[in-house]
């Protein structure tokens, strides 16, 4: 498991192994915190399918396959307030939404997850399944794909009006 570093901070204090995304991306955060999972090996790991060709070129690259992405969104507008444009654009999350919709068009080999809702049902049949996505059933995975795609584009929208105030 790795997260970025306030995600990384609150699941370590929680007793969780988990490591820092830059050990998966092969590069330090970037740009004041601007890049850290828009990298080839965060990517290609969630965009890979169990294809011979994929196989072969996660392996010519070094890239680890992502079975699970989590992102939550800031609520907006309420995260931006009394923060101006400079502040607002700041908070306009990038890497997360391309992270989730990765993992949500590659639902059949990844778990898109987007509502704190679905974490528990999630981990327990993650549980019951000895840890393997393939626990958790394609039609459920299907549904998860949706949902995020949902939240997404709510969050989309809600971005799109920020520049109209």
């Amino acid at each position: 498991m790795v997260a970025t570093e306030g995600t990384q901070r609150v699941l370590a204090e929680a007793g969780q192994k988990v490591g820092h995304v830059a050990d998966l991306a092969g590069a330090p955060t970037l740009l004041g915190g601007r890049v850290k999972t828009l990298t080839l090996p965060v990517m290609g790991g969630i965009l890979a399918r169990e294809t011979a060709s994929d196989l072969a070129e996660m392996a010519a690259y070094d890239i680890t396959r992502v079975d699970l992405v989590c992102c939550n969104y800031y609520v907006l507008p309420e995260a931006t307030e009394g923060v101006g444009f400079a502040g607002f654009r700041e908070k306009i999350d990038v890497g997360g939404p391309a992270m989730l919709r990765g993992a949500a068009k590659n639902c059949e080999h990844v778990i898109p997850l987007s509502d704190p809702d679905d974490y528990a049902p999630v981990l327990d049949l993650l549980d019951s399944g000895a840890g393997s996505p393939s626990a958790i059933p394609l039609t459920r995975r299907l549904a998860l794909a949706e949902k995020a795609f949902e939240i997404s584009a709510a969050y989309d929208e809600a971005v799109r009006s920020l520049f109209r105030t």
